[in-house]
């Protein structure tokens, strides 16, 4: 649970994961201003429904899978098993609405990458051969059996708009994306909204800053040289000094 602000005697989440986390794979600078960020009340909400939208994304972009695997359980002519679990019509709707969900989430993925700056992602490229490849092979097994039915236009539109969909994130991915990550992306926006915050909620989160580099150094965490730079550097910039050490990745 994190901690609202209420006065000074109240600890951060980012202060006591700086007093008592272990830090096995090395101060991630970066990682602790993303925590002071969601103790702040101004930012805890965006930062919460961006956290459920890149759920609801990442589930949509593997939702090609569900409607390949589909009629995998049906009975009948027209799928490719006979294991009573789901009638051909079930089916059909299951993987209908699977491909549906994929073109939205595709799409959505799409103008993210390209909001965020055109980001490297590998996550977005596997999501990408994933759609191209799971529709490819829906029209294949089960694409002459469907014809037979009248209501192969409807099949065979939310498929194929994922896979097309799919093929231009992934060569588009490929070709287009710069020399940084999400995570990357995602840490310079959530600085330009901590500099966005009132000068007295600023204050508060360089006070706050102290605290942890403090507590930091104190525990031989760092040493002097980069708790003096990242001191001075400003609000929302910690991550480029763990990116200078090594420690920056992917999430």
């Amino acid at each position: 649970m994190f901690c609202v602000r209420t006065n000074s005697v109240t600890t951060s989440s980012a202060i006591q994961k700086a007093r008592d986390d272990e830090f096995e794979s090395g101060v991630r600078l970066g990682s602790l201003e993303w925590l002071q960020a969601l103790d702040t009340p101004t930012l805890r909400t965006k930062m919460s429904v961006a956290a459920i939208a890149t759920l609801a994304r990442g589930t949509a972009l593997v939702a090609p899978l569900g409607g390949f695997l589909a009629p995998f359980g049906g009975s009948g002519a027209d799928v490719f098993s006979g294991t009573d679990l789901m009638s051909p019509d079930h089916a059909r709707t299951v993987a209908v609405i699977c491909f549906w969900i994929a073109t939205v989430g595709h799409a959505w993925a799409l103008v993210d990458w390209w909001r965020f700056g055109r980001p490297r992602d590998g996550n977005g490229i596997a999501a990408a051969f994933l759609a191209v490849a799971a529709a490819a092979g829906t029209l294949w097994f089960y694409g002459s059996s469907w014809s037979q039915t009248a209501l192969l236009p409807i099949l065979e539109v939310p498929i194929i708009a994922t896979g097309v969909l799919g093929g231009i994130a992934l060569i588009a991915r490929l070709v287009g994306s710069r020399n940084c990550t999400m995570r990357e992306s995602r840490l310079m926006e959530m600085g330009e909204r901590l500099r966005s915050l009132p000068a007295g909620e600023q204050q508060s989160l360089l006070a706050e800053r102290r605290d942890i580099l403090e507590a930091l150094r104190g525990r031989d965490l760092i040493d002097a040289d980069l708790a003096k730079r990242a001191a001075a550097a400003r609000l929302g910039d910690w991550w480029l000094l763990e990116k200078e050490h090594g420690t920056s990745s992917e999430d």
